[in-house]
């Protein structure tokens, strides 16, 4: 009998390189094609959106529901979005004013109230925009004025391009209460509603599932990963992920250039 019903896999810098746009590596596809010929479910959590994971999902022959936008919302393999939770309003416009003055890049990623279309806009590119195609999604576009958006558009949640040290503290207290906020990447800082994080979308993904959360296991690298490490019973860090991060996971894997979602898996689930 399989100890695990379920794995839940973050992307950049656990399943996917952080850095460059490559192909699943080998050994860790492989991995994961064993893991769902013995039955057990492969899925994502992700601040990414479910338009950007869906090559991924392909790649792999996924099929069942994603944790994306850092928990915001819960969206079916084929694009469906059963649950979502939105920033509020007034944050937005808040945000969209004060980005026209920032010195970083920052974007929102918005939610059309009638279509349900999702677009990323972005107020300044200090790089080539490959690279913010890579880290933000295929979709995003320059646009000054975000606040444009907001009759139309409501927001899902906000990125801004900051490797301080302190930036996820810095604002995380501009934010306040109305945002949840923390470092998502060593560039990126981003906020969602407030409550909202990959723990809170990984027990709604387990309870729409009707699963036991004992036998979910996940594996993450970064500092987000942490609620998604409380909501599930095994979790394990990637080798190069923060000392924080391997401190609160039950394994520390290898690091992602060597295997470590393919070690973890042989680890939990092939060898057991």
């Amino acid at each position: 009998m399989n100890r695990f019903d379920l794995v839940v896999l973050d992307l950049d810098g656990t399943l996917l390189d952080p850095d460059r746009e490559a192909p699943v590596r080998p050994a860790v596809k492989a991995a994961v094609s064993k893991t769902l010929r013995r039955g057990v479910g492969v899925t994502f959590a992700t601040g990414r959106t479910w338009d950007y994971a869906r090559g991924r999902i392909q790649e792999l022959g996924l099929s069942l529901p994603m944790v994306s936008s850092h928990g915001a919302s819960l969206v079916a393999a084929d694009g469906t979005v059963l649950r979502e939770q939105r920033l509020d309003d007034g944050l937005a416009r808040q945000l969209a004013l004060r980005s026209s003055d920032l010195a970083e890049v920052f974007c929102f990623y918005y939610r059309h109230r009638e279509s349900g279309q999702l677009i990323i806009r972005q107020n300044r590119a200090l790089q080539a925009m490959h690279v913010y195609h890579h880290l933000l999604g295929p979709e995003t576009r320059v646009d000054e004025d975000l606040g444009s958006y907001l009759a139309d558009y409501q927001v899902l949640k906000f990125v801004v391009f900051d490797d301080h040290p302190q930036a996820p503290q810095r604002w995380g207290e501009w934010a306040g209460p109305q945002a949840h906020v923390s470092r998502t990447h060593h560039l990126l800082v981003e906020g969602t509603a407030p409550g909202i994080d990959k723990g809170v979308g990984v027990r709604r993904l387990i309870e729409h599932l009707q699963l036991d959360p004992a036998r979910v296991l996940a594996i993450g690298d970064n500092f987000n990963d942490l609620p998604m490490f409380e909501a599930v019973g095994t979790s394990v860090a990637m080798g190069q992920a923060p000392e924080a991060v391997r401190k609160a996971a039950d394994w520390v894997a290898p690091a992602f250039d060597q295997d470590g979602v393919a070690a973890a898996l042989d680890r939990y689930v092939l060898n057991n």
